[in-house]
């Protein structure tokens, strides 16, 4: 992605109005079609596209700006992870809770080992510290990612269990068939798949 040197404020100030109107939307629940019909408004619109024009100088670098620059960061910033953490206006669930929920309470997220590509972090029995496993989270439509990354990481050498954790909302809920689905194909490549709503 082309970089472009934004004063500071103004890219504040347009990267807290995206994610304001992206929480508004259920962003990280939005089928890709209306996503991209989304992208198209926002870079139509004064006060997102039509401030960045100034600086980016294209109409057509506008679009890629919003999509790869702060939206790609979207789902990491609601986790209160990366520089544009501090600019959203309505976080997700944190991780700790997500642990809880997919698991049971006896299990603690070490944030020491976030690491963000997919997002996951190292869990831990409260009562045998010895006892860990990888924790990895993102929305339902990201299966695919996770698993992969589960599988990968396994290959590559890390011996830990996987957990993959995907998350829904109440308006957007997965179906029965989707998670029956999600069970088959992790039961498959040994992980352990959960469902958490959000919120």
């Amino acid at each position: 992605m082309t970089t472009y040197s934004l004063p500071r404020d103004l890219e504040e100030q347009v990267v807290r109005l995206l994610y304001q109107r992206a929480a508004e939307l259920n962003w990280a629940y939005l089928p890709d079609y209306e996503r991209t019909r989304q992208y198209r408004s926002w870079t139509a619109d004064p006060a997102i596209g039509g401030r960045l024009l100034a600086f980016i100088g294209k109409p057509e670098d506008v679009r890629p700006w919003i999509k790869d620059g702060p939206m790609k960061e979207y789902a990491r910033a609601t986790y209160g992870v990366g520089k544009y953490a501090p600019l959203v206006a309505k976080p997700a669930t944190p991780v700790g809770i997500l642990v809880s929920r997919a698991l049971d309470s006896g299990w603690i997220a070490d944030l020491t080992t976030l690491d963000i590509k997919p997002l996951k972090v190292t869990i831990r029995r409260e009562d045998d510290e010895e006892k860990e496993q990888r924790f990895a989270w993102g929305p339902a439509k990201d299966f695919k990612h996770l698993t992969w990354a589960a599988i990968t990481a396994q290959a590559n050498g890390d011996s830990l269990p996987w957990v993959v954790c995907l998350v829904d909302s109440f308006v957007r809920p997965v179906s029965k068939t989707q998670k029956a689905a999600h069970q088959r194909i992790a039961e498959r490549v040994r992980l352990v798949v959960t469902h958490v709503s959000d919120g």
